[in-house]
């Protein structure tokens, strides 16, 4: 037990033994302080800055575009859930080719493509920390 501990006991036995009718347990409690490792301390004021709707958009359009098959990618809702940690909730629309016309090889003079809705999730550093397909999404 530290110093402050045995201090903050003492002082709460005292109390008790006065009687004292304002006595409040929860003034005597100490609370537990999370902690940051140095470097996330560090960086984090600068790298969790606002980010613009933009920002955000972009970072996740540049991602679903990595995948493959993908040919167009169409951000249509963006909501940011968390302000104090800058977390975003992204929802795109992305168009693949057609599975059915690609397996039996058919012809066609125009690709066919295919929108599937994906759910992505942006932190304050513009990083995509999940995502998956809007079906596949129990909510």
């Amino acid at each position: 037990m530290g110093k402050k501990e045995e201090r903050q006991m003492r002082k709460r036995k005292k109390e008790e033994e006065k009687g004292k009718k304002d006595f409040n347990m929860l003034d005597s409690v100490t609370m537990a302080e999370q902690v940051q490792p140095a470097r996330a301390a560090q960086g984090e004021a600068e790298a969790l800055a606002a980010h613009s709707v933009e920002e955000v958009g972009n970072a996740a359009e540049a991602f679903l575009k990595k995948l493959p098959d993908i040919k167009r990618v169409k951000v249509t809702k963006m909501a940011q859930i968390d302000p104090e940690k800058g977390y975003w909730e992204v929802e795109a629309d992305v168009f693949v080719p057609n599975a059915t016309i690609q397996a039996l090889g058919l012809p066609v003079q125009k690709e066919v493509l295919d929108c599937q809705t994906y759910l992505l999730r942006v932190d304050g550093r513009l990083r995509i920390v999940a995502y998956g397909r809007r079906d596949s999404i129990e909510e």
